[in-house]
């Protein structure tokens, strides 16, 4: 089976609640899709200013999906459905244990399986700190060809 990389580009969402506060992250960036068997890889890579940039590897697979940053953030973490997982987050100030308890994913996606959603919501605790809210909004299209 061929794993043709297919640009697209990719619009990430971060929501993070607690108590009476709301913060929202957005990344939007040009990226790569790649179908392997049951799975859908997006590749893309965050670019901020005055800061390294952050290379992110998505991969969703039904009832799974596994977020893997790397550069001067790293961090591997995996949402399985109705599951809490663990991971160490590594960020230049510091080391953070991470402990996420998935509560929901949806994964919607078109025919042509190159346009899609990934909606994940979660709660997170970092450090043993009090819990938060989380939602990952991520939307994946196809890039229009330029000619």
């Amino acid at each position: 089976m061929s794993e043709e990389r297919i640009p697209i580009q990719v619009k990430l969402i971060t929501e993070i609640r607690d108590k009476d506060n709301k913060q929202e992250i957005v990344v939007e960036e040009p990226g790569d899709y790649i179908q392997k068997g049951d799975a859908y890889v997006l590749r893309f890579t965050e670019h901020h200013e005055q800061e390294q940039s952050i290379d992110n590897l998505v991969t969703i697979r039904p009832g799974k999906v596994i977020v893997r940053r790397t550069g001067p953030v790293r961090m591997h973490q995996v949402f399985e459905d109705k599951k809490m997982t663990e991971n160490i987050y590594h960020h230049p100030y510091g080391t953070f244990h991470m402990q996420t308890t998935t509560r929901s994913i949806d994964h919607k996606e078109a025919d042509d399986h190159l346009n899609g959603s990934l909606t994940i919501q979660y709660d997170l605790e970092m450090n043993g700190q009090e819990k938060q809210r989380h939602q990952l909004s991520l939307q994946y299209k196809e890039e229009e060809s330029r000619v």
